[in-house]
C-alpha cells in the first residue's frame, strides 16, 4: 500500500514577500508548507470564513478518493 501524496498548492507571489516567508520559516525552524498551513488554518478560523463555511455546508464536503 503506497503512502497517499497531501494535496499541493501553486501560489505566485511578490519577491519581497516570497523572502519574508522564507525568513520566517527559517526563524521558526519550519518547512514554507508548514508556514503556509498554520497560516491558512489561522485564516479558515476567522468568523468571516466560518460563516461563508457555514453557509454552504463546506464542512461537509468530502474529499475524493480517486
Amino acid at each position: 500500500m503506497s503512502a497517499r501524496r497531501k494535496p499541493e498548492f501553486r501560489v505566485f507571489t511578490e519577491d519581497d514577500v516570497a523572502t519574508l516567508v522564507k525568513t520566517m520559516a527559517a526563524l521558526k525552524n519550519i518547512s514554507i508548507s508548514e508556514l503556509f498551513n498554520e497560516a491558512l488554518e489561522l485564516w479558515l478560523s476567522q468568523p468571516e470564513q466560518q460563516k461563508l463555511i457555514e453557509r454552504h455546508n463546506l464542512d461537509a464536503i468530502e474529499e475524493d478518493e480517486g
